[in-house]
């Protein structure tokens, strides 16, 4: 039985509607609806969604096992092939595939199956709700594997621009999801509802609508039992007057108790199966041909739900007490019904070999059991479900020494399984185990190659683990490999990756030529686009050597990952170089490479970084701006907001508005790590921290980060960093200079500041020259001004005005109100007063009419209908043009010239 009326949950059903309204403006909702078992979340979502297009999909208890992504997998099956075939590309339908059969075969796994099923996922929710508002609904992600509770995370930590509300429902009681939704509760386009108690008048409603009426007495009873709980009190207003029972499980099957003997025979074959069993698998575990007629009380009485082609329990927790109101030996024989049953007839399940595995495992019998999630391993890899994959592997080895034919029934020794395991662990970052179970291999290798790929393995734990010995166990590999094998290959990508990660570029490029001469002798090999890619590169150096093999790459024939790499190396070389144009295109060009096959959000997003670079050098700082903000507000990942705080810093810097960059970049350690993202970013925060007057502060960044051990290594990131440090009043030391080399524009034009400022004054042209000849105008404007400042100090005040009326320009055309002041501020002190002058705009001088009037930034903002931080940059910007230190200044110069 079930009440009719739909009690309480104003406050969640409007929030839920705001969300909604807020997708309906093409702005990706999530919202996470969470309360203890039995507390009304799905009866809340399925109130929320009627007269509203749904998708829903529910993780399941047991079946969870057997088929990964279930609620993904239901929701396609609701959409229909052909709906999905409109919606996507033959590229996007083969990584579908995996969820959805009935799009055709899908594509082979390569190890980036996932992320690619990942992106095509979020691409169709993307094109599903671009016109029309559409509601995702994920039920019980309590129970999620972890690949749903991967592929979810994916889904809200990149939101869409497009009309879709996301809704997750969850326990609150289950604690291995507790973190998960703690974290992503953060995101800012993210609700969480959690869900009270009912309260005693919303008891005495659903009571009045479960029986049409009932006395205060039983109103206060129920309540007072069922401590507001929805399901209980259902079960509680059903037996009134009884003694309380044992314990909730005696409480939810007393409906169950009431059912006729058959019925509950059947029920009880069901709850063996999860929370929802196809009703032609339920009869060929029953085996009974009266199986329908025995069913049809437990659906009258509200135990069980019959939907198309199957039955569930209506609630999870009902299913669980029946389950485990089996005797031992009852759960063993069903279970084994099932595996028999799914043996003589796969099409029975989804998953044939995934859900033998659960069963025969449920049943104790170990030898089948092993068969079972060794195939079972493979169909998880097959559908991009490594997660599953590796519990699956890791449940062969638990059982091996119970099996003594373990190998012959499987065709691999143990060694082998635990090899596959270790590398299946890399894509699920369980690199705790991966570690583990290397060294116990290590133990027993005796073969070169063995002994090498085992260390290569170790390496990438090792490197994740942010070790900094993962080289030398890419070394090792590689001497290890001596003779040509295809291991040798894959021992020279990795080592040759490794190093172009480091900085050592030589080096890379030298061992990937060896890899690819030996992959074309043995007649190919996986690695080779690879191996291109990082040749190519590698050869490119930063932008300051040959970038020609790089552009011959862009029209090869490259598997898809491999050409979006191309760009990705391409736009920064150009950068390295100072073509930031160039490099523009090539970001353009690349990421429409990236949608097109459906990696925007993974190797696409380098270049959504390197487009703001480009931006921002070429002076284009509103579209930098745009960029920064719509990734800010797509990609969640930490990675990528570290990355995104260096521009957010270096925007911040030049124009004094814009968002701080987040925590997780300032805790970024500056002396360590990566000298491609920790050099710029403590180089954007030395000038942050300089803007906002804060020299001790950026010397103390500028202190740290010239004690990187990798300092040097890349001229493209040590010397901006070095003039950074300089103009914060940190030199490095003469020997530090002496192993940087100066190759290329970019270099030439920092290192000269740096000698500059330590005597060489014919630094300063040089710098001059090469800014104005890459066209990259702020950094031809900080040039201008550094150098007027050092010829205030030198007494040379007629070449001091003229630098320091042209940075001016340059710096109003940019909007860099920081640099403005620091330039009206230094004309004024040597009494240049008219160096910072410049006629008034329109807009500054409305805002001196108002700041005669004695108005507030803040009131000035309102007036205008301007934000508050647009009204402080124009008051910068006005109080810089009349070379006032205050605003009362500002106000009687502009009286004394007739401007008011």
């Amino acid at each position: 039985m079930r009440s009719r009326v739909f009690v309480g949950r104003a406050a969640e059903l409007s929030a839920l509607r705001a969300a909604y309204a807020r997708a309906e403006e093409s702005e990706m909702a999530v919202v996470l609806v969470a309360a203890e078992a039995g507390g009304g979340k799905s009866r809340l979502v399925e109130e929320f969604v009627q007269g509203r297009r749904a998708l829903v999909g529910g993780c399941l208890d047991l079946g969870a096992a057997s088929l990964p992504y279930a609620p993904f997998t239901a929701m396609l099956r609701r959409l229909g092939p052909d709906a999905v075939t409109r919606l996507t590309s033959p590229a996007a339908r083969r990584e579908l595939a995996r969820l959805l059969p009935a799009l055709g075969d899908a594509a082979p796994d390569e190890g980036s199956g996932q992320v690619r099923l990942f992106e095509h996922v979020l691409g169709l929710t993307e094109r599903l709700c671009a016109d029309d508002p559409a509601v995702l609904v994920v039920e019980d992600a309590h129970w999620a594997d972890r690949s749903t509770r991967d592929l979810l995370a994916f889904l809200v930590n990149n939101p869409v621009p497009a009309k879709v509300l996301l809704v997750v429902t969850f326990r609150t009681d289950e604690p291995e999801s507790r973190a998960l939704f703690a974290d992503l509760a953060r995101l800012p386009h993210v609700t969480r509802l959690d869900l009270p108690p009912l309260t005693r008048t919303e008891v005495a409603a659903q009571v009045r609508g479960l029986l049409g009426g009932a006395a205060p007495s039983m109103i206060r009873d129920v309540h007072a039992r069922g401590g507001g709980n929805p399901l209980f009190i259902e079960a509680l207003a059903e037996n009134p007057g009884e003694a309380v029972p044992g314990s909730l499980r005696d409480l939810l099957l007393t409906r169950f108790r009431a059912l006729p003997d058959s019925t509950r025979a059947a029920v009880r074959v069901a709850s063996a199966a999860g929370d929802r069993v196809g009703h032609d698998l339920l009869t060929a575990a029953a085996d009974d041909r009266g199986l329908e007629e025995a069913l049809r009380p437990a659906v009258d009485r509200g135990v069980l739900v019959a939907d198309e082609d199957g039955y569930a329990f209506r609630h999870a927790l009902i299913r669980e007490a029946v389950h485990l109101d089996l005797l031992p030996g009852e759960r063993a024989r069903l279970h084994r019904r099932y595996a028999e049953a799914i043996e003589r007839d796969p099409a029975l399940t989804e998953a044939p070999t995934s859900a033998l595995a659960v069963h025969w495992n449920a049943c104790g019998d170990h030898a089948r059991a092993l068969e079972a999630a060794w195939h079972a391993s493979g169909e998880s890899a097959r559908a991009a479900a490594y997660a599953e994959c590796l519990a699956l592997l890791r449940r062969v080895l638990d059982l091996w020494d119970r099996v003594p034919d373990a190998a012959a029934r499987i065709g691999a020794d143990r060694a082998e399984v635990m090899r596959l395991s270790a590398r299946v662990s890399v894509t699920t970052a369980d690199f705790e185990y991966g570690m583990r179970t290397v060294r116990t291999l290590l133990k027993n290798a005796g073969d070169p190659d063995e002994l090498s790929q085992l260390l290569s393995l170790r390496g990438v734990f090792r490197g994740f683990a942010g070790q900094s010995d993962d080289l030398d166990d890419f070394r090792e590999a590689e001497r290890l490999a001596s003779r040509p094998t295809p291991q040798r290959v894959w021992a020279l990508t990795q080592l040759s990756a490794r190093l172009s990660v480091r900085g050592d570029l030589a080096a890379a490029e030298r061992l990937g030529r060896e890899g690819l001469d030996l992959a074309r002798e043995l007649g190919g090999h996986p690695a080779v686009d690879e191996l291109r890619v990082t040749v190519a590169s590698a050869a490119a150096r930063d932008g300051l050597g040959d970038l020609r093999p790089l552009e011959r790459l862009r029209w090869a024939d490259l598997n898809d990952d491999a050409r979006i790499r191309v760009f990705t190396h391409l736009s920064h070389s150009y950068e390295g170089s100072g073509r930031s144009a160039d490099a523009l295109a090539a970001i353009e060009e690349g990421l429409a490479l990236a949608e097109r096959f459906g990696r925007t959000h993974s190797a696409g997003l380098p270049m959504v970084n390197n487009r703001i670079e480009a931006l921002f050098r070429l002076g284009r700082w509103d579209e930098a701006a745009g960029h920064l903000r719509r990734a800010l507000d797509r990609h969640h990942n930490p990675a990528m907001r570290i990355q995104l705080g260096i521009w957010a810093a270096a925007l911040r810097a030049a124009t004094g508005t814009g968002p701080q960059p987040e925590p997780i970049a300032l805790a970024e350690p500056v002396g360590s790590g990566y000298p491609q993202t920790s050099l710029p970013l403590a180089h954007r925060l030395i000038d942050l921290r300089l803007s906002e007057d804060d020299r001790p502060a950026a010397r103390a960044i500028a202190e740290t980060a010239l004690a990187h051990p990798d300092l040097t290594l890349q001229p493209i990131f040590a010397w901006p960093l070095l003039e950074a440090a300089a103009r914060a009043g940190v030199l490095a030391p003469p020997e530090v200079i002496a192993h940087a080399p100066v190759e290329g524009a970019v270099s030439t034009a920092h290192a000269a500041a740096v000698a500059a400022r330590t005597g060489d004054a014919s630094g300063w042209e040089t710098a001059i020259g090469v800014w104005e000849s890459l066209d990259h105008p702020y950094s031809l404007a900080r040039a201008l001004f550094d150098a007027a400042c050092a010829d205030l100090a030198s007494g040379a005040r007629g070449p001091a005005a003229d630098r320091l009326r042209r940075a001016d320009e340059i710096a109003a055309r940019l909007g860099a109100a920081p640099l403005r002041r620091q330039i009206s501020e230094r004309a004024r002190r040597a009494g240049l007063s008219g160096a910072g002058k410049g006629p008034l705009t329109a807009r500054e001088s409305e805002v001196l009419r108002l700041l005669a009037l004695g108005r507030s930034n803040k009131e000035i903002a309102a007036e205008l209908f301007i934000s508050p931080k647009t009204a402080s940059v124009h008051v910068s910007n006005l109080m810089a043009k009349l070379d006032a230190s205050s605003r009362g200044e500002a106000v009687a110069t502009a009286r004394d010239r007739g401007l008011l």
